[in-house]
C-alpha cells in the first residue's frame, strides 16, 4: 500500500502562542503568511490534519478547526516530544553575497540544521552595513521558516544582528574559517583535533578574500584556518561545503 502523505507543515513562533508551549486541546491562530498558505495556496479544509512546530524544539499535531480568508485556527490533539537541538551546534558566520546566492546560503544552511547565522562586516565585503535592514533580515526569517518546513525540522536557526569581525571572531570559540593560505590546514584535520566539541562556530570570508590584518585578527581569537581543496569558492559554496563537511566530521 502507498504510504499516506505527512500532513503540511506550519510554523507558529512562541510570541504567537504567549510564550508558552503547545497544549492539547488549546487553539492555536495561525500567523497571517501560514494562515494564506493553508487557505490559498494548500487549500486546506476543516479537519484536514496539520503539524506545528515552534522553532525551538516543539511540535504538536492538529487540526483545522477554522479556516477563512484571513484567519486560520488549528485545535492541537496532541505533543509531540521535544528534542534538544542535534549535536555538533554550528554557528556560522559569513561575509555577505548579494540576491539570491544569499537566499541561497540561508536556505541551505538551515536545513543542515545551523544553529545561527550571523552575517560579518569585512574589509572586502561586497555588501555595506547600511544594507542590513531589518526587513531583509525579516526576508531571511522567511526563507529559514519555508526550508525547516520542507526537510522536517522544528529547530530555526538565530539570526544574528551583523558584527565587525573583530566582535564575531571574539564569540567564536571553538572556531575554524576558511583560507587558502600556505599555512591552513584540511578540514579533517583541524577538524580531529577537535573531537568532543559541542559547538563549532564557521566562519567564511568574502570572494576577495580576507586581508593580512584581518588574517592576524582571527588568529589572535584563536580561530583555526582550514581549506577543503585548492580552489576559490564562492561564499555560499564555502559555508555550506564547512557546515556539511563538520558536521560529518564531527558525528
Amino acid at each position: 500500500m502507498p504510504q499516506a502523505s505527512k500532513p503540511p507543515r506550519f510554523y507558529v513562533s512562541p510570541e504567537e502562542t504567549g510564550g508558552a508551549a503547545f497544549s492539547p486541546a488549546t487553539e492555536i491562530l495561525l500567523p497571517a503568511t501560514e494562515a494564506h498558505h493553508a487557505a490559498h495556496v494548500l487549500r486546506l479544509r476543516e479537519g484536514d490534519a496539520v503539524e506545528l512546530f515552534d522553532g525551538l524544539g516543539g511540535s504538536a499535531v492538529g487540526r483545522i478547526s477554522r479556516i477563512g480568508r484571513r484567519e486560520t485556527t488549528v485545535t492541537v490533539d496532541e505533543l509531540r516530544p521535544a528534542a534538544p537541538r542535534p549535536q555538533p551546534v554550528i554557528h556560522l558566520a559569513f561575509a555577505m553575497p548579494k540576491g539570491a546566492r544569499l537566499d541561497w546560503l540561508i536556505e541551505k544552511a538551515t536545513e543542515l540544521g545551523a544553529a545561527s547565522l550571523r552575517p560579518v562586516l569585512f574589509e572586502r565585503s561586497a555588501v555595506r552595513a547600511d544594507e542590513l535592514s531589518p526587513a531583509k533580515r525579516a526576508k531571511w526569517l522567511g526563507h529559514c521558516i519555508a526550508a525547516a518546513k520542507q526537510s522536517g525540522l522544528n529547530f530555526l536557526p538565530a539570526l544574528s544582528e551583523p558584527a565587525d569581525l573583530a566582535s564575531a571572531a571574539a564569540r567564536a570559540q571553538p572556531g575554524l574559517y576558511g583560507d587558502l593560505a600556505a599555512d591552513s590546514q584540511p578540514l579533517a584535520e583541524a577538524i580531529a583535533r577537535l573531537a568532543g566539541s559541542k559547538a563549532v562556530t564557521i566562519l567564511v570570508g568574502p570572494e576577495g578574500g580576507i586581508t593580512d590584518g584581518e588574517r592576524e585578527t582571527l588568529r589572535a581569537a584563536g580561530l583555526v584556518a582550514v581549506h577543503l581543496g585548492h580552489t576559490t569558492l564562492r561564499i555560499e559554496t564555502a559555508a555550506i561545503a564547512l557546515v556539511a563537511a563538520t558536521l560529518a566530521l564531527l558525528r
